[in-house]
């Protein structure tokens, strides 16, 4: 009896055996390491996640099939993202028209594109003025923008002073040839005395050299005298309307030679080592396509704008034909004989914020990442990298916006300003925003209205 219950032992021991051998090293070779479950979503609109095929409730798109782990959608963590990270689809590139390029390094000339604007030459502006106290009469320049040059009559003048002036010129060469005949050296001095002091004072009302010899052979006065232009240039302000009674010395015309002028150019904190007293630069405008107006640097501004962080700099510019215009936007285009090697990347391929500047790099598996980086210039279209970046990342050059909007909704947040204060060589678990799930505000408003009924 005892030997029949000792075999029974062993063969139930040996069962037990075998039954856990099964378990550990057959069953779950058989067992899936991940379960899978299907999820659909909307390419322009992530949040909207659902187990079955359907449209999006925001666009009307068509929901595409989403492979993803279940135990990652179930803690709400995107796949083999670090934070700031996206993983957009073949299909969701192809939607968001995203479109990548190489940084590379390129030989950079000495040249530097600044934005500027036409200014007047300061020393070119002139002002006409009465000579003399009296009634404007006769404008013949009567509106600004009108050309002026020199010796054209420009106005009349009534004067009772001018008039007196003539008189007395008059008498003093009457006087003076009487004293032709005299004998006596010492009247006829007198006499050619006063008759260069009659000139001085005419002179001093600005009266020219021609109309005093006009009036010593007509020897005749007039109530009224021509004005003429003592320069050339364009009339920028008209003071005064005819009948106006005028002081001496008062204003009627602002005149300013525009045959020069000068272009202040905006040039940023990090490019003001570019810059020297006397260097060339090539002025265009988008008015005139094409054409190129020579200018070179006379003055740059010691005093930093604190608003802008930028510096002033000016230049003379020769302004062919009038064509440039005082405050029309320039682009200036400034000249250095020294070449370079930089790493460039597209304007459009970087975010710029006002506070910092970012691009998107495209990483193995469709992953998409934000990085910091720190802009040297502009060079043929191109914004020169000086830090952040390395040769042969791929930069997102379409769609950027597009992308950091995806960003801000999957990470609850403005991408770029928290990048502010984001280590980007910290790996992170980022989460997803249940808040923006509409899905499923609305999955709650069905059940709640069934509810009611």
């Amino acid at each position: 009896m005892k030997k029949i219950i000792f075999l029974i032992l062993i063969i139930a021991a040996i069962g037990a055996g075998s039954y856990f051998l099964y378990e550990f090293f057959i069953s779950k070779k058989n067992e899936p390491e991940v379960a899978k479950k299907e999820i659909y979503t909307c390419p322009m609109h992530p949040q909207i996640q659902q187990d079955h095929p359907g449209v999006c409730p925001i666009c009307n798109m068509e929901l595409i099939l989403k492979d993803v782990p279940a135990a990652n959608l179930e803690e709400g963590v995107h796949p083999r993202t670090e934070s700031g990270e996206i993983i957009l689809s073949p299909a969701q590139q192809v939607l968001a028209n995203v479109q990548t390029q190489k940084a590379m390094m390129e030989e950079v000339s000495g040249e530097r594109i600044f934005n500027g604007y036409v200014k007047l030459d300061e020393k070119k502006l002139r002002h006409i003025a009465t000579p003399v106290a009296g009634k404007v009469v006769n404008m013949s320049v009567n509106f600004e923008g009108q050309s002026v040059s020199i010796g054209q009559l420009i106005f009349q003048i009534y004067s009772p002073e001018i008039l007196a002036a003539q008189k007395e010129y008059l008498l003093a060469l009457e006087n003076y040839d009487k004293s032709g005949n005299s004998e006596y050296s010492l009247v006829r001095e007198q006499a050619h005395s006063l008759v260069n002091s009659a000139r001085e004072l005419l002179k001093r009302w600005e009266l020219t050299p021609e109309q005093i010899e006009e009036l010593g052979q007509t020897r005749e006065a007039s109530d009224f005298i021509n004005v003429y232009s003592k320069y050339s240039g364009v009339v920028t302000k008209k003071i005064a309307t005819e009948g106006h009674w005028a002081n001496a010395g008062e204003d009627i015309y602002d005149i300013a030679d525009m045959s020069t002028v000068w272009v202040i150019a905006s040039v940023p904190q990090s490019e003001i080592n570019f810059v020297r007293i006397g260097q060339s630069a090539d002025i265009t405008s988008v008015s005139y396509p094409g054409e190129e107006f020579f200018a070179r640097v006379n003055f740059i501004n010691p005093l930093l704008n604190s608003e802008t962080r930028s510096m002033e700099v000016r230049l003379d510019v020769t302004n062919r034909s009038y064509k440039l215009k005082p405050e029309m936007f320039v682009s200036v285009a400034m000249k250095n004989s020294s070449q370079t090697r930089n790493l460039v990347v597209p304007r459009n391929a970087v975010l710029r914020t006002g506070k910092m500047d970012v691009v998107y790099v495209k990483k193995e598996g469709n992953i998409f990442a934000p990085k910091m980086v720190t802009i040297g210039g502009e060079n043929n279209g191109n914004y020169i990298i000086t830090s952040g970046l390395e040769e042969g990342e791929e930069v997102v050059t379409s769609a950027g916006f597009l992308i950091d909007s995806e960003s801000q909704i999957r990470f609850s947040g403005n991408t770029m300003q928290n990048m502010e204060d984001m280590k980007m060589d910290k790996s992170e678990e980022p989460v997803f925003n249940d808040e923006h799930d509409i899905l499923k505000d609305m999955k709650e408003k069905n059940l709640d209205q069934e509810h009611k009924h």
